[in-house]
């Protein structure tokens, strides 16, 4: 039964090639959508009654930032320590939720993104009465964000099981130490008047 249940759970899990497909495709999908209209509607207030549409890098800014911090939390998965993919792999989740959270409160607050958009124009601090409808666009955005995380997600667990670019350096041969157990490095050989270039030479003949 052990057998029948690890297998599988490794057949699922993704390799680094699958991984980086999972995350950088719906990132680059939900980049290129925040430069379209996520909402469209008409201000009532009497200095502005035209139809404005906010794209969504205005509506949500914050989610070009953290598609920035997922391929950042991506590359030290790709290349980092033991530790170094637990942290990242907790970034990249995280990052990729945040950036579906404020997808989702743009697509289903069209009327309050339009008005606070129309604040801005205006320079006003209080945003005023306004119509608003979410287009195809912010949905997309939405699919997108969904893929992002699931891909976010179905990458930190199978990060568990990758070996970092650093591993051949964690299981390299330890600096030599002193009578005390403390680290001995080629400044302390060359302060005591020994050269360590030497020492090597003879070990090679």
């Amino acid at each position: 039964m052990t057998a029948a249940t690890v297998g599988p759970t490794r057949g699922r899990a993704l390799d680094k090639k699958r991984a980086a497909l999972a995350v950088l495709v719906p990132a680059a999908v939900l980049l290129a959508l925040t430069t379209r209209p996520w909402a469209s509607g008409e201000s009532r207030d009497v200095l502005s009654q035209a139809v404005t549409e906010v794209s969504g890098s205005t509506a949500a800014p914050g989610v070009v930032g953290l598609l920035a911090v997922c391929v950042v939390a991506l590359l030290g998965l790709m290349t980092g320590g033991r530790v170094i993919r637990a942290v990242a792999a907790v970034v990249l989740v995280l990052a990729s939720l945040g950036a579906l959270v404020m997808t989702v409160l743009v697509a289903l607050r069209p009327v309050a993104t339009v008005a606070e958009a129309v604040a801005r124009e205006l320079a006003r601090t209080t945003a005023p009465a306004a119509t608003g409808s979410t287009t195809i666009w912010a949905w997309l955005a939405v699919g997108a964000a969904l893929l992002l995380a699931a891909g976010a997600v179905a990458t930190a667990l199978s990060s568990r099981s990758w070996a970092g670019l650093s591993s051949r350096y964690e299981r390299g041969e330890k600096p030599a130490s002193g009578p005390r157990g403390e680290v001995r490095t080629t400044w302390d050989e060359l302060s005591e008047g020994r050269d360590p270039t030497l020492d090597n030479d003879s070990d090679e003949t």
